[in-house]
């Protein structure tokens, strides 16, 4: 499953997700995001409740994490990153048009806007799964 098929089954998506750990397997190429998540509807009277969900991405063809602009270093003391999912940018990530296209017709390229250090984590994938934890 693509990280934008995965986004639509969830009420609030990636949007304001907030990230604990990144665990990233070389030998294994993958990836797992632990995840704090926006779990209700945003037309919810509790819209900002979080549930724990892992996020693993499978055939990880790469990982990459932009740093902080230097504005926002002051933040990099807090124990999660807030993020939105979407889908990869050209206009913006001038690599990936050449990327995409040596990858495999169903697999994926994302990103995470990091809102505390206002810059991206860009991932290349085969397969995404995202599940609840204690679902």
């Amino acid at each position: 499953m693509t990280l934008e098929e995965l986004d639509q089954r969830f009420p609030n998506g990636l949007d304001d997700a907030d990230i604990t750990s990144i665990l990233v397997d070389y030998e294994q190429c993958a990836a797992t995001f632990h995840l704090n998540l926006r779990s209700n509807s945003p037309d919810s009277s509790d819209r900002d409740v979080y549930s724990p969900a892992i996020l693993r991405m499978t055939g990880l063809y790469y990982l990459s994490v932009e740093p902080p602009d230097l504005e926002h270093l002051d933040r990099l003391s807090r124990r999660k990153v807030t993020v939105d999912g979407s889908s990869e940018d050209p206009n913006t990530f001038p690599q990936f048009n050449e990327i995409k296209s040596r990858l495999t017709s169903n697999s994926f390229c994302c990103r995470f806007f990091v809102h505390d250090w206002n810059s991206f984590i860009h991932v290349g994938a085969a397969d995404a799964e995202l599940r609840l934890v204690g679902c």
